[in-house]
């Protein structure tokens, strides 16, 4: 017979490598609220939901369906079955319930959950989110304005923190309520939208819901697109490249100064670049060039030249940093795609000549090289960081990585140096004209440039 202290201590260890676990409960998003058809509904979630498991194996966490339909959970648990290839099933599961009783009916905790709403936000705009705001009050309402005083935006997911003192809290160990604004097909309601347009912000909203998991979960702050427009009248892939560059996410030792750039943070805004790698597909063809089972050629968002584009591997590798003198290949094969790129471009205007490239400095998850024409004939240049990201040293160009990467095997650079570049006095890249202080000076002179070439 097995003693009882013995009992005791395994059930408290049992008990609290449970609570360890972070769990994130959700409804299946828009089949009840935007009238989508669950089968395709099903799908689109199941594999948004695969796409988080393989990029976070490490995270120990536990994301949970809740339905009351039981049609509902049947569809998910069937597609989940086809697609879920070897991934654990007990990171994700349905159950049927309600949740906002996970723990007191099925002991199940979740300090996250998510409710879907409107771009509005107002209360009580489904069963869900009116039991919501019946339990917590008008306090909550107050908060998500004060939050998010702007409108909210389909497919993106809104955070908030509740009261520690709620019943909720304190009963069902929730946290915080992950709002979303889901796609609407309803036509009784305002704006429904087709289904094809339906299924591009399905995806969206299935991931934004999983970042904002993550980076909460990781003691970050989520930041909507809604909060981020809010600070600034653009945002780019560089612009928030130099954002994370100015914080690094590593201490530089006082041993060396010399090291190799930092792993990217798998939070939403690192990994705008990632969706494009898994499902080119899904994007129209103003946004993704061309892609194939190996890469994959999309428009900067934002072009700091008449012609800009990235060429992305679509296998997983962060930045240059990673790169070894075993994916020399991988570099040549990135080139070669630029300069397929280049030929096609000159085909639609022989002005034109390009450089082809990497920022010193990377901060977005996912390799990617810059294929960029020189004119630099842009609205979206408008600061000194951008130009000189792509005119000084900060901007190295693919034949000098392969070098590298020929002689020593991997690539290292001095943070700082290049960091320091950005701030650069602005420099013609074509002549020797001084006396350029300001933007405008600048982007002037390069119309000339350009009307003379």
């Amino acid at each position: 017979m097995v003693p009882k202290l013995i009992l005791i201590i395994n059930y408290n260890k049992k008990m609290n490598e449970q609570k360890r676990v972070v769990g994130l409960g959700f409804p299946s998003i828009s089949t009840n609220f935007g009238d989508f058809p669950i089968d395709i509904a099903a799908e689109i979630g199941c594999e948004a939901i695969k796409e988080f498991l393989k990029l976070h194996k490490e995270f120990d966490f536990k994301l949970i369906l809740t339905e009351q339909d039981s049609k509902v959970l049947n569809v998910f648990e069937l597609k989940w079955k086809e697609i879920k290839d070897d991934l654990e099933d007990f990171k994700f599961q349905t159950k049927k319930g309600n949740l906002l009783q996970l723990k007191s009916d099925l002991r199940i905790e979740c300090r996250f959950i998510v409710v879907e709403t409107t771009w509005r936000m107002k209360p009580g705009t489904n069963q869900l989110s009116k039991q919501i705001f019946d339990a917590l009050g008008s306090k909550l309402h107050e908060e998500l304005k004060r939050l998010y005083p702007k409108p909210g935006i389909v497919g993106e997911a809104y955070p908030v923190k509740i009261p520690k003192d709620s019943d909720l809290h304190k009963s069902e160990g929730i946290e915080q309520i992950i709002f979303v604004v889901s796609p609407n097909m309803n036509p009784s309601r305002p704006d429904p939208i087709s289904l094809e347009k339906a299924k591009e912000l399905l995806k969206k909203t299935y991931d934004s819901i999983l970042n904002a998991f993550w980076e909460l979960t990781n003691g970050q702050e989520y930041r909507s697109i809604t909060t981020i427009k809010d600070n600034v009248q653009e945002v780019s892939a560089f612009d928030i490249l130099m954002k994370s560059a100015s914080k690094p996410s590593f201490k530089i030792s006082p041993e060396s100064s010399r090291r190799t750039p930092s792993k990217v943070g798998s939070g939403g805004w690192n990994n705008v670049l990632l969706p494009y790698c898994q499902k080119p597909e899904m994007f129209p063809k103003s946004e993704v060039y061309y892609y194939d089972n190996e890469f994959v050629i999309i428009f900067d968002k934002y072009p700091k030249a008449k012609n800009h584009l990235l060429v992305i591997p679509r296998k997983q590798i962060d930045n240059i940093g990673e790169l070894k003198k075993q994916n020399l290949e991988l570099v040549r094969a990135l080139k070669e795609k630029g300069q397929w790129v280049i030929e096609k471009m000159k085909q639609e205007n022989p002005k034109l000549f390009f450089r082809m490239g990497f920022h010193a400095v990377p901060s977005l998850r996912q390799l990617h090289m810059h294929v960029i024409s020189q004119d630099f004939i842009s609205p979206s240049l408008k600061n000194k960081k951008h130009w000189n990201s792509f005119t000084t040293e900060f901007f190295i160009d693919v034949e000098e990585i392969e070098r590298i990467l020929e002689k020593q095997g991997e690539v290292k650079f001095n943070k700082a140096y290049y960091e320091d570049l950005l701030k650069s006095p602005l420099k013609c890249h074509l002549c020797d004209a001084k006396s350029i202080k300001f933007i405008p000076d600048l982007k002037k002179h390069l119309e000339e440039h350009w009307n003379e070439s």
